[in-house]
């Protein structure tokens, strides 16, 4: 038996599928790679830092280049995700081996690196130089009901559909410029594709708003704007019953200022940062559909 290291990139496609294998048998849900992948989710960007042996990929650590707004300053960073070891090879320091591989490539030492953690391995990630940011909740009360006809959806099992939101998204502004990301298509594409939800195409806002709606609590988890709106005027046209709650994933600090601040339940999940990101200021909340 003999291992090597590999990195796959989004030009090493004979690889993509032995990764996509590899994620089915580790998380759950996670044929939604293969299905990412046909869809052209793969970009260059991401890259699967991975360990093989005898040919197949036992371990790996996944890098996807994100462009943050830290405390209203662009930066180019990382963000970590897929990070696993197949049960027969664990115990075996691969897991840290890939982390010290990535991390050993950065453009600066403070570049800033995120990742949200699986609640088993908490005390992993302190040990390259990460640590734990608390996140918040936002909600706002309202009385909105719908007006008309709803906003069109689009439809990304077309490829019409998902060439014009990858071209919206570049084009679109960070929702907030307190801790955000810009451009981050090919991860929200994972996320539409991995759940419900409904896209909507308000052209006349110049934005693209994600929603799902329970009842009268509506639930704003992605916000694409090439230009400020009322958000208040738009509601109408993205609801399909009376909202009294509007619950947001992200921080809607210029869209909803008067935003009740909740604490967050992130156990599952919580956000670790290093480098510059660990300077951001509170609140925050990462956009949920930004989460690789």
């Amino acid at each position: 038996m003999s291992d090597h290291f590999r990195l796959i990139r989004h030009s090493d496609r004979v690889w993509h599928d032995r990764f996509f294998s590899f994620a089915a048998s580790i998380f759950e849900g996670a044929r939604t790679f293969s299905a990412w992948g046909a869809r052209g989710g793969w970009v260059d960007g991401y890259d699967v830092f991975a360990v093989v042996v005898d040919d197949q990929i036992v371990s790996t650590v996944g890098r996807q280049s994100m462009r943050y707004v830290i405390n209203g300053q662009e930066r180019n960073g990382y963000q970590i995700g897929a990070v696993a070891t197949h049960a027969d090879h664990r115990n075996r320091g691969l897991a840290r081996l890939l982390m010290d591989k990535v991390l050993g490539e950065l453009d600066t030492p403070d570049q800033p690196v995120i990742l949200f953690a699986n609640s088993s391995v908490l005390d992993f990630y302190p040990r390259f130089g990460f640590r734990r940011l608390a996140q918040s909740g936002f909600i706002g009360h309202v009385d909105v009901h719908p007006a008309g006809p709803l906003a069109p959806s689009l439809d990304l099992a077309r490829p019409t559909d998902r060439a014009w939101v990858a071209d919206h998204c570049a084009k679109s502004s960070a929702v907030g410029q307190g801790f955000a990301a810009r451009d981050y298509y090919p991860t929200m594409l994972f996320h539409l594709m991995r759940q419900p939800r409904i896209a909507f195409r308000l052209d006349s806002f110049g934005a693209v708003m994600i929603v799902q709606q329970h009842g009268d609590r509506l639930l704003i988890e992605d916000l694409l704007a090439t230009r400020p709106f009322s958000l208040t005027e738009a509601l109408p046209h993205v609801c399909t019953q009376p909202v009294r709650t509007l619950e947001f994933g992200f921080h809607p600090e210029a869209w909803w200022p008067n935003a009740e601040r909740q604490a967050l339940d992130d156990a599952g999940s919580p956000l670790f940062a290093r480098g510059a990101a660990v300077a951001v200021k509170e609140p925050i909340r990462f956009p949920d559909l930004a989460h690789t």
